[in-house]
């Protein structure tokens, strides 16, 4: 089973999968999956959704999965296991989707991993939400075909030959689901740059400072300034060109109670993406260039409300003055060539054991417990003789930080004291992959075609199809079996534990290890009237094992 949610953090974006409700009731009442299955089919129900609007409700996915399961029993099948991406995007093929390539092995094999439930297909309210790219849907095609399952869509079972020559095409052209992914990123791009020479008003999500689109009364997303907002914009801009830090802006915007045009808070990734998008002084950047008149070479200025030097004490030559100071590369939009060539910054060369795992425990400007990741960072200037430190940066709150080497000696000593108790005496465990018998013989089955083919007992032309499909199956089990070789390598570096073995550790592997026992430490605010030179206290040092690593 798989989980990518946060539980420090809750967010849109995540994948999972986990034994189906009704089933886990009847199991965990000590029924058996026999009983409760009584003849029926045992497939999937997955769900998908773009965009989670709702905050990590995932109120979509929650419908989907209630119609698939209502949908299943006109087939007599039952849902035996939920998968859903929330918030994730199918017609990207630079997206991965946890969820969707689980189902696709568990299918292959015709078992769920971990909890060994039988497996024999899956339903969707529409195939959209399982697929858009051809490439997926061929994965998902040939795991059905290995495993032998069905696919359900809606209220119908779908025709796994029609799917596959639709995606074919039986043409040199796109399959149909790439080609309208591919249409309309070319509308759009064609649209964005005809608005662009226009001047006409951007036609993306409403942007922070103006109004959104409207029918009643009819308007134009992005065209009028939003008055409440608009204040806030021209002082964050104002700010930074004043040399305030983006942290400080953030902090002051979020205090004055603004939100994004979300309803969320501000991050200092959100102010340096508004402050450096010329939008607010009426330019525009496309294809990574501004855009300027032709024949005169000004910036072209937008036909939407925007600021200037006279009404509002910003504009263009602000923005230049900002983007000086800017060395992101994103952030780098429509400036000449020679700043935009600086060169890169040199690799990092130092790492902190317990960066990330540390988290922030003081109170932040919402009342809250910030819980931000903390970093280490190198001493320098009058503070160096104290060593490196670990600091909060979040922008909303005051910050807390500990010196890394008292921080590194303590918890270093008791995951290594938990480690003892927990794992002293394992032995180091290699277990079987599931898949290897059926990539065996996928192997065998290309060398007997690519044997016929030298001995010229075949034509190439009536073996490629085939050829194709046993490669692309032999590359999904390939890339299965490297992700459970990996797997099994970090949980046997916990695994037969000594204390020899952790000073043989490589420094990756150790934060490997940390991460696998350690799920957060939170470092508490020195109390009042103490020093901060004051020395170190370790009881200031919350922490949270994890669970579900014990041994024994």
């Amino acid at each position: 089973m798989i989980d990518t949610r946060d539980p420090a953090r809750r967010g849109r974006t995540y994948s999972r999968s986990y034994v189906a409700p009704e089933l886990q009731g009847h199991l965990d009442a000590g029924g058996a999956l026999d009983v409760w299955l009584d003849g029926r089919m045992p497939i999937a129900s997955i769900a998908r959704i773009s965009a989670d609007r709702l905050r990590g409700d995932a109120v979509g996915i929650a419908r989907q999965h209630r119609n698939n399961t209502r949908n299943a029993a006109l087939h007599s099948c039952a849902v035996v296991v939920h998968y859903e991406d929330n918030h994730v995007s199918a017609a990207r093929p630079d997206v991965v989707r946890p969820a969707f390539r689980q189902m696709v092995r568990d299918i292959i094999h015709g078992r769920v991993a971990e909890t060994d439930i039988p497996l024999k297909g899956c339903i969707a309210v529409e195939r959209e939400r399982v697929f858009r790219l051809s490439g997926d849907g061929l994965l998902l095609l040939d795991a059905l075909a290995m495993g032998g399952g069905v696919f359900i869509e809606d209220g119908t079972r779908v025709d796994l030959a029609e799917i596959r020559a639709e995606l074919a095409g039986a043409t040199t052209t796109l399959p149909a689901g790439d080609a309208e992914v591919g249409k309309m990123r070319a509308r759009t791009k064609r649209s964005a740059a005809d608005r662009a020479e226009e001047g006409g008003a951007y036609g993306s999500p409403r942007r922070f400072g103006w109004l959104g689109a409207s029918q009643d009364p009819p308007r134009v997303g992005n065209q009028r300034k939003r008055d409440d907002e608009w204040p806030h914009l021209i002082a964050m801009i104002k700010a930074r060109s004043a040399g305030r830090s983006w942290r400080s802006i953030t902090a002051d915007i979020n205090k004055a109670g603004a939100r994004t045009a979300r309803g969320n808070r501000f991050t200092e990734q959100a102010v340096k993406a508004m402050v450096t998008n010329p939008a607010w002084w009426g330019g525009r950047v496309l294809a990574g260039e501004l855009v300027v008149d032709a024949a005169t070479g000004a910036p072209v200025i937008g036909e939407w409300d925007h600021a200037t030097e006279a009404g509002d004490g910003v504009g263009y030559e602000t923005w230049k003055a900002v983007m000086a100071g800017v060395r992101a590369n994103r952030l780098l939009r429509g400036m000449a060539g020679d700043v935009r060539s600086r060169p890169p910054a040199g690799p990092r060369t130092r790492s902190y054991l317990f960066s990330g795992v540390l988290r922030c425990g003081r109170i932040n400007d919402f009342d809250e417990v910030c819980h931000a990741k903390l970093s280490g960072n190198k001493a320098s200037g009058r503070n160096e003789k104290y060593g490196d430190y670990y600091r909060c940066g979040d922008a909303n709150c005051k910050g807390i930080g500990r010196q890394v080497a008292a921080v590194d000696t303590y918890l270093e000593g008791l995951v290594l004291d938990w480690l003892d108790v927990h794992f002293s005496g394992t032995e180091v465990q290699l277990s079987s992959w599931r898949g290897e018998q059926r990539l065996c013989t996928l192997r065998a089955q290309l060398r007997g075609i690519d044997t016929s083919l030298l001995r010229g007992e075949v034509d190439r032309a009536d073996v490629g199809d085939l050829v194709a499909l046993l490669r692309r199956r032999i590359a999904m089990l390939v890339e299965e079996e490297a992700e459970h070789l990996a797997a099994q390598r970090r949980r046997n570096l916990l695994l037969g534990w000594t204390r020899g073995k952790w000073e043989g550790l490589e420094f990756d592997e150790k934060r490997d290890v940390v991460g696998q026992v350690l799920s957060s430490v939170v470092v508490m605010p020195i109390p009042a009237g103490v020093s901060d030179k004051a020395p170190f206290n370790p009881g200031l040092l919350k922490v949270t094992w994890r669970q579900d690593t014990r041994a024994r």
